[in-house]
């Protein structure tokens, strides 16, 4: 009778140990991110934002360039006909370096202050998207969300996409 009593015991705690772990089994999801973010209507404007940045820096920088062309091609022209004494053709040479590495200084600064347009642009838009990612999966217990556009999720065996809930969190269809 205890043996009946001990082996019922032991195989209603197996069962309610199975029971529970079947229970907390871990959820995951996954969502493309670049795909929600060009869904987003803010990234829309930033990205036009950005371009018509990217694109002021891009108009100055040709205006230098052509100017530096322009000076170049006198001073060539203006030495092979002989107009130049040795000295002064030095002293040209040396002033156009110098413009030269103006320009290239002003290039290497405008790939800079671009990424930093461009890092001041989708850094809210970003957060944004991380917020309604997190209350999403506060809000449905998932354990992990993974984003596939990273290639981060190669394999996921038993994971939601998420996308949906995260537009509909965010307000977009």
């Amino acid at each position: 009778m205890f043996r009946k009593i001990n082996v019922s015991f032991i195989l209603a705690l197996l069962l309610g140990a199975a029971n529970l772990s079947a229970q907390t089994q871990p959820k995951y999801g996954h969502m493309n991110l670049g795909n929600l973010l060009e869904a987003l209507p803010e990234t829309l404007k930033a990205t036009e934002d950005l371009k018509a940045f990217t694109e002021k820096l891009a108009a100055k920088d040709d205006s230098l360039t052509k100017a530096f062309q322009v000076e170049v091609n006198k001073y060539q022209a203006d030495y092979q006909e002989g107009k130049l004494p040795p000295v002064q053709a030095q002293q040209l040479e040396a002033e156009l370096q110098k413009k030269q590495q103006a320009i290239q200084q002003f290039e290497q600064e405008a790939q800079q202050t671009v990424s930093a347009k461009r890092e001041e642009l989708l850094s809210p838009i970003l957060e944004k998207i991380t917020g309604a990612v997190k209350a999403v999966a506060t809000e449905s217990g998932y354990l992990m969300i993974f984003d596939t556009s990273s290639g981060v999720a190669l394999f996921a065996n038993t994971a939601d996409d998420v996308t949906a809930s995260v537009k509909k969190k965010l307000g977009i269809q």
